[in-house]
């Protein structure tokens, strides 16, 4: 032990006497690295050629009566999310992004036409749509600012479910519900309580009159610990809910960037209680203004279309009923006269 603990001193020796004796600080994250807040772009997956290349044509093979043209020319509509929303996690992980759509997002925070937050940054997800106008300035700027506030706001931009009432008579009595009906049937599901690696749902907790704590645990080192949470918020004309951070002294304090486990499961069932809650009278449906309906309803009326056929004026013949056995019936044969079997004769036969 003793010559081990005098090697290993010595190598601290050679190595603080290489470095001049100051130990080297490697920074945990990018924004101490770069000593100020930084912008996260996250993208899906990519298509489009760069202007170098042999396929940048915008028209794919040769010349046609029909040309048929790429998809960086006629996806260039463009939606930015919050990455850690779960709109952001889904477009992050399976979407796709138009190479140009990064380079314009690229060459905007480079020359700081768009103002990011200078204490934490931002860290959203780019991705494409069908479109074949290029997105204006104002539009950019517009989408940053959405996501800029939706990041700013209470719940960080964890945005995962949105309902909208016309009116909740009582929030405390749907807090209620939720927290001691909807969620313990959901939480003893087989598809929750299936889970048996990682961090899954366990149970439901009314915090507030309005305010109801789905939370996640796991084992660490054997250990129970709370590694996050969906917070369902109610209000008086609507229901939210969104991603909430574990304990911060067992290492979950911020709200995580990734999907929970179990966490797509609860929000499509959160569809469904915001329909049993207006079967049950604990909210009211939200009313279509007249005009909506009155436009739903144009769209929904099915076109008539009347065809004239030189057929359609003939008789129509009798309909001949179908018979299971074989001969001329089944053929479709018509009886020509009356039959004189099994009845009786009207007039006898003369005897001579």
């Amino acid at each position: 032990m003793g010559d081990e603990e005098g090697t290993e001193q010595k190598g601290k020796g050679f190595l603080g006497g290489l470095f001049g004796g100051n130990a080297v600080e490697i920074p945990d994250t990018m924004s101490e690295a770069m000593k100020g807040a930084t912008a996260v772009v996250r993208h899906g997956e990519l298509f489009g050629a760069p202007e170098s290349s042999p396929e940048s044509s915008p028209f794919m093979g040769g010349p046609r009566r029909e040309p048929i043209l790429r998809e960086m020319y006629t996806m260039r509509s463009i939606r930015i999310d919050p990455t850690i929303s779960l709109s952001g996690s889904v477009i992050a992980g399976g979407s796709k992004t138009n190479r140009v759509a990064v380079g314009a997002v690229a060459s905007r925070l480079g020359m700081e036409k768009i103002e990011v937050p200078k204490k934490r940054g931002i860290d959203v997800s780019l991705s494409s749509f069908a479109g074949t106008e290029t997105p204006t300035e104002e539009e950019w700027n517009k989408e940053f600012s959405r996501v800029i506030e939706l990041i700013a706001s209470p719940s960080g931009g964890a945005n995962l479910f949105s309902a909208e009432f016309s009116s909740v008579p009582s929030t405390k009595r749907l807090a209620e519900w939720i927290a001691t009906k909807w969620a313990p049937a959901i939480l003893r599901s087989y598809d929750i309580a299936g889970t048996r690696v990682g961090a899954r749902p366990v149970y439901a907790l009314q915090t507030d009159d309005n305010t109801v704590e789905i939370v996640w645990q796991e084992l660490v080192d054997f250990n129970s610990v709370t590694s996050g949470r969906m917070i369902i918020k109610i209000e008086d004309t609507g229901m939210t809910a969104t991603r909430g951070p574990g304990n911060a002294s067992d290492g979950f304090g911020r709200i995580s960037m990734k999907p929970l486990s179990g966490e797509d499961i609860l929000v499509r069932r959160l569809a469904d209680a915001a329909s049993q809650a207006i079967e049950k009278g604990l909210a009211t449906k939200s009313k279509v203004s007249a005009k909506e309906a009155a436009a739903q309803q144009t769209q929904a009326k099915p076109l008539t279309t009347l065809v004239a056929s030189s057929a359609a004026s003939a008789p129509a013949e009798p309909a001949v009923p179908a018979s299971s056995g074989p001969g001329p019936r089944g053929a479709g044969a018509r009886r020509s006269a009356e039959r004189t079997r099994g009845t009786r004769r009207k007039n006898p036969p003369s005897s001579e």
